[in-house]
């Protein structure tokens, strides 16, 4: 009887030294396995290297299109001014009304004169007659019979307007944050946004003195070149960011998923005196 037990109470033993875990018996025990385990996870390291990597591109050209997404509300017919009044037209313009000016002068005195005695009356008569015709020239619907070129002021005021037009979309553009200072971030995709003159015009821009700086037509078309170099490296951007995007999805990768080591986990440390002890009743 006694040996039965003990022949029982070894195959137990046996039976129980053989039984290994799940674990276990997957664990690499040779040192080419180890090997081959050390070189699987160094791979499999890298390839996670390499996904966070192309994540964080693909991040960084998207925060990059929505911070310079105002670019594609430019309206480059109101910056160009191409109906801007040129220095020739107002020149001639400006001769003209001198011109007027002028003989209306010439008109008034040879009156003064002929009301005064200096000369016949039938000359001071007819001076006042010219005088009273080219005075009717200042009214613009009966210039409008003999003249279709516009005026000087009419010059001038088409100026303002178009100045004053374009001034207000830029400052739409600009906005509180500012536009211009932003565009410095595209220089990577443009080389021509690195020239000294657009960087001056984006310094005063991130200083927030930039209406200070345009005043002139040459000013509205300085920003019109930033704004033009600016939308093609914008482009550039938007382009390589499809592109990669598309590679990434057609290799498994989906770049738009954030990777839960990336978020910031929050915990809440509860003071001791705030711990409440509940005692349960037996």
């Amino acid at each position: 009887m006694d040996n039965e037990q003990v022949k029982q109470t070894k195959v137990e033993g046996s039976a129980s030294n053989s039984a290994v875990s799940g674990a276990a018996a997957y664990r690499p025990t040779t040192t080419k396995e180890l090997d081959l385990e050390k070189k699987r996870k160094e791979q499999e390291n890298a390839e996670f290297k390499r996904v966070a990597e192309l994540r964080n591109k693909q991040h960084a050209r998207k925060k990059l299109l929505a911070d310079c997404q105002t670019l594609l509300n430019v309206n480059y017919d109101w910056l160009l001014l191409d109906d801007y009044p040129d220095n020739r037209s107002v020149a001639i313009a400006k001769r003209s009304r001198d011109y007027w000016l002028f003989i209306c002068c010439i008109e008034f005195i040879v009156f003064c004169a002929g009301v005064l005695g200096l000369v016949p009356a039938w000359v001071g008569g007819s001076a006042f007659g010219l005088l009273f015709i080219t005075l009717c020239f200042s009214i613009k619907t009966f210039r409008r019979f003999f003249i279709s070129e516009p005026t000087y002021y009419e010059l001038l005021q088409e100026r303002k307007k178009l100045e004053f037009r374009a001034l207000n979309h830029i400052m739409l553009l600009e906005g509180q944050d500012g536009l211009a200072w932003r565009c410095r971030r595209l220089t990577s995709y443009n080389q021509n946004l690195d020239r000294k003159i657009y960087q001056g015009l984006m310094d005063v821009s991130a200083n927030k003195r930039l209406f200070s700086f345009i005043r002139e037509k040459k000013h509205i078309r300085l920003y019109l070149q930033l704004m033009l170099e600016a939308e093609k490296a914008y482009k550039r951007v938007q382009k390589e960011y499809m592109k990669n995007h598309f590679n990434n999805l057609e290799n498994g990768i989906d770049d738009t998923v954030v990777e839960p080591s990336e978020t910031q986990e929050t915990s809440v440390v509860v003071p001791p005196e705030q711990v409440v002890t509940v005692t349960v009743p037996e």
